[in-house]
């Protein structure tokens, strides 16, 4: 008959400051993916982590099984109806999300609580992946400190130290591991493109878009979200020269400008002129494939290979522009052809929607009858904007729906939008073809980056039209309304009730502080963010590396390596090889000692945990007093650096043990004796021992 055991396969609860630095960790990592995961996983992973914590005084009830494989079924559903996928970023983070509360739910051995904690650690990654912007370091780095800590105090199990102990030795394990980290970083081969390039699917950028409708604005607002950064090899251009050119929209139905996507074969080959400007862009996310550039530039970028000029110079790549890119350009503020327009580009540019803004036809048709040539009709035109008491405004009236109309002889208010769309239709009322540009005028200099910052609020629109014999020109009849459009600060053209933004720019110190972390993000992001497979053999080179030497890669990569490993095995020497006058290590010997005589000695292979357990086995009245010593033992030698105290309690706890050779007693440490158990029969030639601390 089998003896049945007295004590339960139970592992023991981990301590509480395990505890909550797993359900702090877990609950960071929540709220770092907040903006991007389902609504509902917040609320679910603060009930779990509520009555996770809760458990900590009352002996929780864990649900059904069944229960919780129906509640991992609903949400894996409400995941896959509310992103239509299990795929991407979003999707994938809110189902980890999920399963990781349910797991919450279940955790009982440490292997469960691995596995929270492992999914915090993915979900981390997955922030990490989403926003490595620079004002979430700080913010990384501290989730994975508390996950690091939580990682200790899960190894340590029941003897887990305090939490400021964990988070101690978290902190040391990082720092030491962050020499490693970077030469990783910086040496380890990587595929072509950013290690960021993660999917961005139906995300939505502010900035230009590929439709214009001037007349349904009644306000626009400023937007200090970053554009574009551009860094210039020589000088700048002029500030009235600086258009950075974006998408073209050439179909207009009477109120909306749009653009379009025909095939209309090449762009006329232009002759350049003036002086050539180059200079490195970095484009933010935008909701388009148009690759802004200073108006016009020569060829495509050579790291965007894919890159082509279409039949209006825009500057297309295949993808839209999900995430930040860096490319080259080089340009030229003048330019001109010889070719003729072709019928197709005429005849597109010319298009206007039949009935619509009969009395600004009319008006065209006036201005055109007294003008000679395609020249004077455009000079005609901008005279008739420059003395009919237009004015530019950012909050204007709307405009119904033949817009040009109402703008021209009824409201005489607007913005860049306003005058680009009138002009335009007015030009090809008088036959002349013409089109809408949108980009971006101006910039502000960061003289801590030493780049030009172009914000969304410098977002503009103005005109080309053609002439034969000198192509397609700029236009712009913001100019003739408002002429210091084009040098006013951004605070000269805020409207008159955000004094306190005016205020604010006009403060020194504010503006070098906002521009020093602008510089600092920017080198964030493109030394770090955009340190690609081009930048890596860039520092390669520079370190004398050939592209293809990956010989002397490894080599580099093996020696960092060793110099990292020889550091920290020189910092644990101490530890890892106690001297023999350590006095630790006699009173552990002492104790091997005295147990000599109850069992045969501790094998090379034994830890002392090991050692204390074998003992205890043979003789269970032992078994707690040699388990808590040898625990003792190794909390002191492999822990935090003991005091003279502890070493001293540990040298008297060992040195008060007595174990004496006496038939069925032994002596406590108070000095009373115990007898054995008497329910089993005696047997022959068997005794017990006594233990006596005095």
């Amino acid at each position: 008959m089998n003896a049945r055991p007295l004590i339960a396969d139970v592992p023991a609860p981990l301590p509480p400051p395990s505890v909550w630095l797993l359900l702090g960790g877990f609950l960071g990592a929540v709220l770092l993916n907040v903006h991007h995961t389902a609504l509902w996983c917040l609320p679910l992973a603060l009930a779990a982590v509520a009555w996770r914590a809760r458990s900590l005084r009352v002996a929780p009830r864990l649900p059904a099984r069944c229960l919780r494989i129906g509640v991992a079924g609903l949400l894996t559903l409400a995941v896959l109806v509310g992103f239509h996928t299990l795929n991407g970023i979003e999707a994938g983070s809110s189902l980890l999300v999920a399963m990781a509360t349910l797991k919450l739910t279940e955790t009982v051995r440490p292997r469960d609580w691995l596995i929270v904690l492992g999914a915090a650690m993915f979900l981390l990654l997955a922030a990490c992946l989403d926003g490595p912007a620079l004002w979430r370091l700080p913010l990384y780095m501290a989730e994975l400190w508390v996950l690091c800590g939580a990682l200790y105090g899960l190894g340590a199990g029941a003897d887990a130290p305090p939490m400021a102990a964990l988070l101690r030795r978290s902190a040391l394990s990082l720092a030491l591991a962050l020499p490693f980290a970077v030469l990783l970083f910086l040496f380890v081969p990587r595929l072509s493109g950013s290690f960021w390039a993660i999917p961005q699917s139906d995300q939505a950028f502010t900035g230009l878009g590929d439709e214009m409708s001037p007349g349904s604005i009644s306000q626009l607002t400023q937007s200090a979200d970053p554009a574009l950064r551009v860094r210039f090899d020589g000088p700048l251009p002029p500030a009235a020269q600086r258009y950075w050119r974006g998408p073209v929209l050439h179909h207009f139905d009477g109120y909306t400008w749009r653009r379009l996507r025909p095939d209309l074969g090449r762009a006329p080959p232009l002759q350049f002129q003036g002086p050539v400007y180059d200079y490195e862009i970095t484009l933010e996310p935008t909701q388009h494939n148009i690759l802004i550039a200073l108006e016009l530039p020569q060829g495509v970028p050579d790291t965007l290979p894919n890159a082509y000029p279409n039949f209006d110079y825009q500057l297309i790549d295949p993808a839209p522009v999900s995430r930040a890119v860096s490319y080259r350009l080089q340009s030229y503020l003048q330019h001109r052809t010889d070719e003729p327009l072709s019928a197709a580009v005429r005849r597109l540019d010319l298009q206007l929607p039949p009935g619509r803004n009969p009395r600004s036809v009319e008006l065209a048709q006036s201005l055109r009858a007294g003008a000679h040539g395609d020249r004077a009709y455009v000079d005609a035109v901008l005279d008739y904007l420059r003395s009919g008491d237009f004015s530019y405004t950012r909050e204007p009236p709307l405009l119904n729906l033949d817009s040009v109309d109402d703008l021209l002889f009824r409201t005489r208010q607007g913005f860049c939008g306003h005058y680009a769309s009138a002009f335009v239709m007015l030009m090809r009322a008088g036959g002349v073809p013409a089109r809408v540009v949108t980009g971006y005028l101006g910039g502000i200099w960061n003289r801590y980056g030493e780049y030009l910052y172009i914000t969304q609020s410098d977002a503009h629109a103005w005109a080309e039209v053609w002439l034969d014999g000198r192509g397609w020109i700029r236009i712009d009849p913001t100019a003739v309304v408002a002429p210091g459009r084009l040098t006013e600060e951004l605070d000269d053209l805020l409207p008159t009730a955000a004094a306190g933004g005016r205020l604010l720019l006009n403060s020194p110190w504010i503006v070098n502080t906002v521009q020093a972390w602008q510089g600092l993000s920017a080198w964030w992001q493109d030394e770090f963010i955009g340190f690609n497979f081009a930048r890596q053999l860039g520092l390669l080179g520079r370190l004398g590396i050939r592209n293809h030497d990956l010989q002397a890669l490894a080599l580099l990569l093996a020696a960092g390596a060793g110099i990292w490993l020889a550091l920290i095995a020189w910092g644990l020497r101490p530890r890892a090889q106690p001297g023999s006058d350590d006095g630790l290590s006699r009173s552990w010997h002492a104790l091997e000692k005295k147990l000599r005589r109850l069992a045969p000695p501790r094998a090379a292979y034994e830890c002392p945990t090991d050692y204390a357990a074998r003992v205890g086995r043979a003789h269970p009245e032992l078994s707690a007093t040699l388990a808590a010593l040898a625990r003792r033992y190794a909390r002191l030698r492999y822990g935090p650096a003991p005091g003279a105290a502890q070493l001293e309690q540990f040298r008297r706890a060992v040195r008060l043990l007595r174990l004496r050779h006496r038939p069925g007693d032994y002596r406590t440490a108070s000095g009373s004796r115990t007898r054995a158990s008497s329910s089993a029969p005696p047997m022959k030639n068997t005794s017990s021992t006594r233990i006596d601390r005095r």
